[in-house]
């Protein structure tokens, strides 16, 4: 609350600045302010208490005791500093209604995977990634083999997904697991998925796979040492170092292997790789990019596709299925993914998280470069909420565009591309200011 009370502050003090209101005004301007604010977050904390003692009949027809229930829920309270958080308005039926200044204060941030491409990619991190992964294969040899062995996972994906999601476990967890997890079941973006996460966080205690104290997480519920989530570890967690406890929080054995586990039990395939940077023939159709336009690799190569630094493709390769992605159009790299790319989305579902952590176990095992050959070209960074309305506008205009959530994933940079075509723009793939501006006048002068 404090966080939000010096967001609110601010705002309240440039506003009285203009208006140049006498001091006693602009303190009980404030005031009143902070107790609108106050007001809404008591009604707010009322509903969720409310919402978690509906909770039981689902957990107890999980197998939760009523005492692990309100061991670990009574009294609970809601976690405001989280990211993108849905506060809801008003904050219950017929109660106070959202304040302006909190919900400025509390506006959401991007994730690194929404924003410019480029940005998820330096050479610094990369480089230092790769080398303490390299330093991790060899201390962890022997154990890293036989995981290897037995899931048919690379120890380099493996090791590079461990150091991207907590920097070899040195990333502390800062949330409560719990609390995080009902804060976002109650008021995040994906409420029915964090339902059923908060009832498994709570098995995970009432075993005694874990304390209350020991369940710390990022601010989305990740735990361990390559975060999971409680469903993760229910489905894919394994005692690999043989001391009878699937311990993905202390045992570096344990967090790897069930990370290999969860990989290979949703699709994994040993012999192959996970995607090649290619290089595009000059005047290229980046529509042909996304998974549904998987096609053969030696039926890329006809079209022109190679691979960089004039390496070929292996011959056993040739009649593996592939899909281009080219996460920023045409302005930037461009791969040939196979399918352990989408195994990869499954862990984190973006396609520059899969590129990453593919690039970084490639630089692990081969001693590759952090750069890549296709340079990153600036692109424009628009409003989440701008890009989604636009999307919105594709869809009726007859697009797919996939999920409308503000984000251009392949299916949205597709129907980019057949706009771009439509109106005679140059072709990238990948949204600008010029292209959504022309698609948004185009619907709001048909708009009846």
């Amino acid at each position: 609350m404090a966080r939000a009370t010096r967001g609110l502050a601010a705002v309240l003090a440039a506003i009285l600045a203009v208006l140049m209101l006498p001091p006693f005004l602009a303190a009980g301007a404030a005031a009143a302010d902070d107790a609108e604010v106050a007001a809404y977050r008591r009604a707010v904390e009322q509903r969720f208490a409310q919402w978690l003692e509906a909770l039981w009949p689902d957990a107890q027809a999980a197998g939760i005791s009523r005492a692990t229930f309100d061991a670990n829920l009574n009294g609970l309270k809601l976690n405001w500093s989280l990211p993108q958080l849905v506060l809801p308005d008003p904050a219950a039926p017929g109660g106070p209604r959202l304040p302006q200044s909190l919900a400025q204060a509390m506006a959401p941030k991007h994730q690194p995977e929404f924003d410019a491409p480029v940005l998820y990619f330096p050479e610094g991190t990369l480089t230092a990634l790769s080398a303490t992964g390299r330093a991790k294969i060899t201390e962890l040899g022997p154990t890293l083999v036989a995981i290897q062995k037995k899931y048919g996972v690379p120890a380099s994906i493996l090791v590079a997904i461990w150091g991207r999601e907590t920097g070899f476990g040195k990333i502390d967890a800062p949330y409560d697991a719990i609390g995080a997890i009902a804060t976002q079941g109650f008021m995040g973006r994906r409420p029915d998925e964090f339902r059923k996460q908060l009832i498994v966080a709570l098995k995970i205690v009432q075993e005694g796979h874990a304390t209350r104290a020991q369940l710390k997480s990022s601010w989305a519920g990740a735990m361990g040492y390559t975060q999971f989530m409680p469903t993760d570890f229910e489905n894919y967690a394994v005692d690999f170092d043989g001391d009878g406890k699937r311990d993905i929080w202390n045992s570096i054995a344990d967090s790897l292997a069930s990370t290999a586990n969860s990989l290979k039990a949703q699709g994994w395939d040993g012999s192959k790789t996970w995607g090649y940077e290619v290089k595009l023939p000059q005047g290229f159709d980046c529509t042909l990019q996304g998974l549904d336009k998987e096609r053969p690799i030696s039926e890329w190569m006809k079209l022109g596709v190679a691979r960089v630094r004039d390496q070929a493709f292996p011959q056993n390769a040739l009649a593996d299925p592939a899909f281009l992605v080219l996460p920023a159009g045409l302005k930037g790299p461009a791969f040939l993914a196979t399918d352990n790319f989408s195994v990869l989305k499954l862990y984190n579902n973006s396609d520059v998280y899969a590129i990453f952590v593919g690039h970084v176990a490639d630089m692990i095992a081969t001693n590759a470069s952090a750069k890549f050959v296709g340079a990153w070209q600036p692109v424009e960074r628009l409003p989440r909420d701008r890009i989604q309305r636009f999307q919105e506008v594709l869809v009726a205009q007859g697009h797919d565009v996939g999920k409308v959530d503000g984000l251009a994933g392949f299916k949205t940079r597709a129907a980019i591309g057949l706009t771009e075509k439509r109106l005679d723009l140059p072709l990238t793939c990948y949204p600008s200011q010029r292209l959504v501006d022309a698609v948004m006048k185009e619907a709001s002068v048909t708009r009846p």
